[in-house]
């Protein structure tokens, strides 16, 4: 009896052995599986025939987005002949637009503290606007509120509501509404002469505004040209454009593109 017991000790305790012993389907297995399968997923949402989305967004200015869709794209196609060389483009672009608006953001913020040091907030505060759109690193919220501190004490020349319509009129300028600005600012000269000097400045800068419609007109005739690959005609209108306004970034911008193509 105590060897049968035995026995059927011996084999259930094989049986338990040989059961721990089987391969078990491990659940971190599948996980990893999936999230594999997901990664690949995302590196193929976008393929070769993408890219003339890319294209698309080259042409339109959109550098990041289309940057970011060819580095999927070669993420899963690393030699597509295609992709790099434009990938090559968009680096090189990027890096002349990168200096462009550095050496643009420069000019204006030299600009603005000679016009802030010979007491014109106007130009002043427009400058360093353009500076800091260009280039948002550079803005300086203490040297900013230093200058409004500044610009609020010369509103102490004027008496009543006209110290609230200078400070419209320079708010005005600064965004670049050079009309709203040129009423206020021809209302104001008629009661103080030190605001007769700038009523020129502010029929300068409608002409600037006004010129901007030409500009538009060469800058759309150059991108129609370069999509449909006639470089020299779009080198051509595009000249035009920067005759009118040189530190135009969407200029500035094709410019660059345009000479890749002529190299």
């Amino acid at each position: 009896m105590r060897i049968n017991l035995l026995c059927a000790l011996l084999i259930v305790t094989f049986c338990c052995v040989a059961v721990q012993a089987r391969p078990q389907k491990r659940g971190n297995d599948s996980e990893e599986y999936a999230a594999s399968e997901t990664a690949s997923q995302k590196y193929k949402k976008y393929n070769t025939s993408d890219l003339t989305k890319v294209e698309d967004y080259y042409f339109e200015g959109k550098l990041e987005k289309a940057e970011l869709m060819l580095n999927e794209i070669l993420l899963t196609y690393p030699d597509n002949t295609k992709a790099l060389e434009m990938k090559n483009k968009i680096l090189i672009v990027k890096e002349k637009l990168f200096v462009f608006k550095r050496d643009t953001a420069e000019d204006y913020f030299v600009e603005s503290e000679r016009s802030l040091r010979d007491g014109n907030y106007y130009e002043g505060l427009l400058y360093y606007k353009r500076a800091v759109d260009l280039m948002p690193e550079i803005y300086d919220a203490q040297r900013y509120n230093a200058i409004i501190g500044e610009l609020n004490a010369q509103a102490l020349r004027f008496r009543g509501s006209d110290r609230k319509e200078f400070l419209l009129s320079v708010e005005a300028f600064q965004d670049s509404n050079f009309k709203k600005a040129k009423s206020l600012i021809d209302n104001l000269s008629q009661r103080y002469e030190n605001m007769a000097d700038y009523r020129g400045m502010a029929n300068f800068y409608l002409v600037e505004y006004s010129n901007k419609k030409r500009t538009q007109y060469y800058f759309k005739e150059a991108l129609n040209n370069f999509k449909k690959g006639r470089y020299e005609n779009a080198r051509s209108a595009l000249d035009y454009a920067m005759a009118i306004n040189p530190k135009d970034l969407d200029i500035a911008l094709l410019s660059e593109q345009i000479n890749l193509e002529l190299q």
